[in-house]
């Protein structure tokens, strides 16, 4: 999974839920509490699907920990020999 950049608007650094992948929006609305989920008034435009990067960011390491945990428990080769063509 690649990491969204920040943007950051009057001091606020946040990211927009809608730029992420649907699952993955769905997986991180899911953790979010109501400080973290935030509306912005921008040019005149509610924003209503912004987070603190801050909370984005925790997020995104913790799956990325679960994602490499995952990886090592993966059976390895071993000693096998494996033939390449």
């Amino acid at each position: 999974m690649k990491k969204l950049k920040k943007v950051t608007y009057r001091g606020i650094e946040y990211i927009r839920l809608s730029s992420l992948p649907a699952q993955q929006a769905e997986a991180l609305r899911a953790v979010l509490t109501p400080r973290t989920l935030i509306k912005i008034n921008r040019d005149g435009i509610i924003l209503t699907d912004c987070v603190l990067y801050s909370a984005y960011e925790a997020w995104w390491a913790e799956q990325e920990k679960q994602k490499a945990g995952s990886i090592a428990t993966e059976p390895a080769l071993g000693n096998q020999q494996v033939r390449l063509a």
